[in-house]
C-alpha cells in the first residue's frame, strides 16, 4: 500500500468526518484573521507596539492576534483593527461546495 500524503489524509477525513472539518473550517479562518492583520499592519509600515498604541492594548496582545492559534478575537477589536490601520473591516460567508 502507497502511504498516503499529508494532503490526501486531509482530503480524506474532510470528507468523512463533520467534526474534522468544523476544526479545519475553525483553524482555516484563525489563520487567515491573524494573516491579514500582520500583511495590514506591514503595509502601513507599523510595528507591534505603535498598532497597540493605536489600538490602547499591549504589543503582546498584537503578537498573540497575529497568531489567533492562542487567542480569540471578537468582532468589536477587528473593528478597531480596521481603524487603526485605515482599513474597512468586510465579513464574507462563503458557501461551501455540496459534495463536502
Amino acid at each position: 500500500m502507497i502511504p498516503k500524503t499529508v494532503s490526501q489524509h486531509i482530503e480524506e477525513e474532510f470528507r468523512k468526518s463533520p467534526e474534522f472539518r468544523k476544526a479545519y473550517d475553525e483553524e482555516v479562518t484563525r489563520l487567515q484573521i491573524g494573516y491579514k492583520i500582520a500583511q495590514l499592519r506591514q503595509m502601513r509600515h507599523l510595528s507591534q507596539a505603535e498598532l497597540a498604541k493605536k489600538v490602547n492594548t499591549s504589543q503582546q496582545t498584537i503578537s498573540r492576534l497575529e497568531d489567533l492559534r492562542n487567542a480569540r478575537i471578537n468582532l468589536k477589536t477587528l473593528a478597531r483593527l480596521a481603524a487603526a490601520l485605515r482599513a474597512r473591516l468586510s465579513i464574507d460567508f462563503v458557501p461551501r461546495e455540496l459534495s463536502v
